[in-house]
């Protein structure tokens, strides 16, 4: 069954979300929904990010969403690196916390922090990015995310969702270092991979807003003049020096093997027709694109490579390498919690289901018991009919006829001849040995012998309740007259003939 992860991404001017659907092999972008947010000439929104975010999801997805992912602000996190002799996530984990929060210039210590391994240096020592955010910071996004109705399984950081985007997306080259370099509007997120495997993850507090404002003015586009802008393309010029100096520093300081780069350039830098060209120049970095793989798409390249953060996102709900979720501690999400909110109304349905067919079954039981009951009742009172004299009210059924029994049998017992047919039963039953598996279907009683008829399990037990009747004192000799087997239930279908002794005998 196909489960949907939603990636969620906004800044000042968009609101983005993309869904992909998880199958037992493969995923698929589905959809892609970008829309325009209200805002002042200043880029800032006017209305809140909870009413906007609710009115997409209703109008977009009708699919019953399984993971939420978003994303905190990249002016939100602070990074630091950290060097440990061991890999092992669970002793980092316990030791990275306490040194983090010397490092960073927080007051109430009241941070999150989570990492991403990079490999590790010429010492051989592991080189660990710890990504860090307020709890307060995380808490507000948690809040709005619950004020459209959604409960976000993940909140990531942006950098380190670009690892997700990155692998899910691309066929990437194990000789190849890629720069994932994706722009937002006030802020930027670099990711940069040799192969598959991560080496470095930053952020810059810059993004296009600032370039808008030097290339279209002080004052905010409409949003449909600054789309059009967009679609046609802008040429930044020196307004990229600062952006491609930031990226080589980080790049000196990630330890990149040497040999190729190229640079993939995603969301608002896609937009920036000379950004490939300053990058080449200044130092070597192509922008080649790799492949796309390992994924199938409904939705076009482009609309993927501008919406490549949300798209990002959405992966990071199947890729959990090197993942970071800041909903932790009290803030942690859990699938128990989720489960018990989702199918906590249908228990009064089971419970229902379940009383129901406990009547049902007690008025089964009850009506066969009285079925049974009749059915016992109408036989006892035809066998007391037959029985006893006529006129004789039946009150104790069982025991008036044992009563009436003692009074007909002979006063000697039963004798040598077996006395009377009840005597001779009686005499049968005990005959019988009890361990033998056997069903008696008639017993014929007459002057001269006995014949009884039924069935067991085996030749051997006929040859059992043949001894076990040569053993009666009025019987004289048995003969097995048949004894085969019935081809309907495989038992052995028996008949036996007891001559009885003579009384001189």
């Amino acid at each position: 069954m196909a489960r949907y992860s939603v990636g969620i991404y906004w800044d000042n001017v968009t609101l983005r979300a993309c869904l992909v659907r998880m199958g037992a092999a493969e995923h698929t972008v589905e959809r892609i929904i970008t829309v325009r947010r209200e805002y002042d000439e200043t880029y800032s929104p006017k209305r809140p990010l909870s009413e906007e975010l609710s009115e997409l999801l209703k109008n977009a997805f009708t699919e019953p969403m399984d993971t939420f992912v978003t994303g905190i602000p990249e002016r939100e996190t602070m990074h630091r690196l950290l060097l440990r002799p061991f890999g092992d996530r669970k002793k980092i984990s316990l030791t990275i916390v306490p040194e983090v929060e010397t490092l960073l210039p927080v007051s109430d210590g009241s941070i999150i922090v989570d990492y991403v391994l990079l490999g590790r240096d010429e010492a051989g020592l592991h080189r660990i990015e710890t990504v860090s955010a307020r709890h307060r910071t995380v808490h507000k996004v948690v809040a709005e995310m619950n004020a459209a109705g959604i409960d976000p399984e993940i909140v990531d950081s942006p950098q380190a969702a670009l690892l997700a985007g990155a692998r899910g997306v691309f066929k990437l080259r194990e000789d190849v270092t890629y720069l994932f370099y994706h722009m937002g509007w006030q802020e930027t997120s670099l990711a940069v991979l040799q192969g598959r495997e991560v080496r470095h993850i930053g952020a810059f507090p810059y993004g296009f807003e600032r370039i808008a404002l030097a290339l279209f003015g002080s004052t905010a586009l409409p949003a449909a003049q600054l789309d059009e802008n967009l679609r046609q393309g802008v040429v930044a010029g020196p307004l990229l020096d600062a952006c491609i100096r930031d990226v080589l520093i980080e790049l000196s300081g990630a330890g990149a093997p040497e040999g190729d780069h190229v640079l993939v350039p995603t969301g608002y830098a896609g937009f920036i027709r000379d950004l490939p060209e300053r990058f080449r120049q200044a130092a070597e970095i192509s922008t080649d694109f790799p492949g796309m793989g390992g994924f199938q798409r409904e939705v076009e390249p482009s609309e993927v490579l501008e919406s490549f953060m949300p798209v990002s996102l959405a992966l990071r709900g199947i890729d959990s390498a090197d993942g970071v979720n800041f909903r932790k501690n009290d803030l942690a999400y859990t699938k128990k919690i989720e489960w018990i909110k989702g199918y906590a109304g249908a228990w009064p349905k089971v419970a229902a289901a379940l009383v129901l067919l406990w009547l049902v079954g007690l008025g089964l039981n009850i009506g066969l018991n009285a079925w049974t009951d009749r059915e016992l009742t109408a036989r006892i009172k035809k066998e007391f009919t037959s029985v006893m004299p006529n006129g004789t009210p039946m009150v104790d059924p069982v025991k008036q006829m044992e009563q009436q029994l003692g009074r007909v049998s002979p006063k000697g017992g039963t004798g040598p001849t077996g006395g009377t047919p009840l005597g001779i039963l009686k005499d049968i039953s005990t005959g019988i040995p009890a361990s033998i598996d056997v069903l008696v279907d008639s017993v014929i009683i007459d002057e001269s012998a006995i014949t009884i008829a039924g069935t067991t399990s085996s030749y051997d037990n006929v040859e059992k309740i043949k001894a076990g009747l040569s053993s009666l004192p009025y019987v004289g000799e048995v003969k097995i007259v048949s004894a085969e087997v019935d081809k309907t239930d495989q038992r052995i279908r028996l008949k036996l003939a007891c001559s009885k002794k003579s009384s001189s005998t």
